[in-house]
């Protein structure tokens, strides 16, 4: 530091104690990375458009469908019975 320089006056916020701020933070991330992929996977359904398909191409993956149909609907269940076991409910957003 060169000796004309002015003075500097730090402003030090007090750091939390413990692990606990951090915990907190890790699950707000998660929590938010979780929200994220709820939105991701929405996003993803949206350019699925089986209409277009022939009839071939549906027989074809029928199968393959079926099975990625039936486990989302498993794991939008269990989000769904989780969020209503803690007393909550799920109610579609007000159109706009």
């Amino acid at each position: 530091m060169r000796s004309n320089d002015a003075s500097v006056t730090l402003l030090v916020r007090p750091m939390p104690v413990g692990p606990r701020n951090a915990i907190d933070r890790l699950r707000s991330h998660d929590r938010m990375e979780s929200i994220a992929r709820l939105r991701a996977a929405v996003l993803a359904l949206d350019h699925v458009h089986v209409e277009g398909w022939d009839d071939s191409a549906l027989t074809e993956h029928l199968e393959e469908i079926s099975a990625s149909l039936c486990a989302l609907d498993a794991q939008v269940s269990r989000v769904a019975d989780a969020v209503r076991a803690r007393g909550f409910r799920i109610a579609e957003p007000l159109a706009a």
